[in-house]
This record gives C-alpha cells, structure tokens and sequence, in this order.
C-alpha cells in the first residue's frame, strides 16, 4: 500500500510539474491576423512579417510564448476569438465600443485613420466627406472601423456601400473601376497606393478622425492583457515601438 501511495504521489508531482512548465513557457499562442502591409503580411518565404506580427512576436516572447500566425476573416474576429480559434487579435484592431463590449482590449499603442482611395485622376473629386455622396459605390472590409465610420454617415445609402472580405481587395476595386472610392487604414494606404500594380491609385485624407490601436483578448484573459500592457508601455519607453515604426515606415 505505502508503495501504491508513494506511486500515486510521484505521478502528482510529476502532473504538476508537467502543467508548471507548460504555463512558464513553450505554449504556441495563436494570433489572429490579415494580409495588411505593413502591419502583418506574408513575405515571400510564408512568414509572417510586419509591424504588428514583429511586436507581437517578440512581446509574447519575453512572456515564454511561441506564437503561431492565423489569417481570419476579419468580420468575424470576435467569434474566433471567442471560439478559441484564436488567442488574442493582433492586427492593427482600431479600438471601438462594441470591441470594448465583447472582448478584452490592451492600452493603445498606435494611432491610425481611415482614408480615401482613389484612382489619380479623380483626386479633385474627393475632398470632403460629403463629397463621399456622389460614389456610386465605395468598398471596405467588413468589421473595419471604415464599416462603421461609413454606417454611420447620413449622407450615404445601403446601396453605395460594397463590403469586403479583406481590405486589401478594395484597391483592385477601385482600380477596375468596379468602386469609385475605397476606404481603408492610413497605413495599408501609404505602403499600397501609387506602387506597383496600383501606381494609377493615390490616397486623400478628408478629415475622418483619429483611431487607437490595441490589441484584443478574451474576456477572461486579464492576466495576459495585463502582462501585455506592461510590455508595451516597456517598448515605449526603451524606443522599441519607435524603432519598429521606422523600420516598417509607420506613424505611432
């Protein structure tokens, strides 16, 4: 019997020290991302890069996390968040109330601004957010903070507004002419329009007004958020924040 008890505890520990080390480090946490230059996107080996995927890398890192990259569809983050898809959502995530409602959300650490895509030659065209009226159709990415800027114009109608799996896709849009107007985050727009396949395309600002970027956890996770926030608040002050921005051409 003393040696069935003795078994008996050995295992104990041995269970405790398993759950002790997994909770110290070398958990994967699986971070929610979209292909969005220069925030996270994949470079030409399938590895997630940018801004965001950098930061968050090298922030669960000192927390004893690998992290794997997940591409979601960005309409229903919150639900993969939720499900469990997903750990946390890193991917410059404007802060908004319904976030707030539904998820956990870090301290800001960047700011952003929704802006106007369009093709070069209608540059005079769009120069007010009541010019906005005359698109006959502007694209944007479901459960963007461009949806809910745009939702919310009383100038604009249901039938103008062409949503969008991913943010990306509003400058082919635009490009073939197929959306007059494309409205995404400042930073997407500056490192894709007038490069490349979209050199005929160019950004305007018309005013739309200033957003905080944080990243979301489950409602539960207070103790990672936690952690999470120390780290940035670290980052900011060591210029760790401030050297990724230059790097990856970003305003923080």
């Amino acid at each position: 019997m003393k040696k069935f008890l003795a078994l008996i505890c050995s295992l104990a520990l041995l269970a405790m020290g398993v759950v002790a080390f997994a909770g110290c480090g070398g958990d994967a946490l699986k971070i929610g991302v979209t292909n969005y230059p220069p925030m996270d996107y994949p470079d030409e080996s399938g590895e997630w890069v940018g801004f965001d995927a950098e930061l968050a890398e090298k922030a669960f890192g000192e927390l004893g996390y690998e992290v794997e990259f997940v591409e979601i569809v960005w309409e229903t983050k919150v639900t993969s968040l939720q499900s469990g898809e997903i750990d946390c959502i890193w991917n410059g995530m404007t802060v908004t109330d319904e976030l707030r409602e539904n998820i956990l959300l870090s301290e800001p650490y960047m700011v952003n601004q929704q802006v106007l895509v369009i093709r070069t030659e209608d540059a005079d065209k769009y120069t007010s957010q009541d010019d906005l009226s005359q698109a006959e159709t502007i694209a944007f990415e479901g459960g963007s903070a461009a949806d809910t800027i745009l939702s919310e114009m009383e100038n604009l109608t249901e039938d103008q507004l062409l949503s969008m799996e991913k943010q990306a896709d509003t400058f082919l849009e635009v490009k073939t002419g197929s959306s007059d107007v494309a409205v995404v985050d400042i930073a997407l727009a500056k490192e894709v329009a007038g490069q490349g396949d979209y050199a005929d395309l160019t950004y305007v600002d018309i005013g739309f007004a200033s957003e905080d970027f944080a990243v979301g956890f489950r409602k539960e996770d207070t103790q990672l958020c936690e952690q999470i926030n120390e780290i940035l608040a670290k980052y900011k002050e060591d210029g760790t924040i401030e050297a990724l921005a230059e790097k990856y051409g970003v305003a923080v």
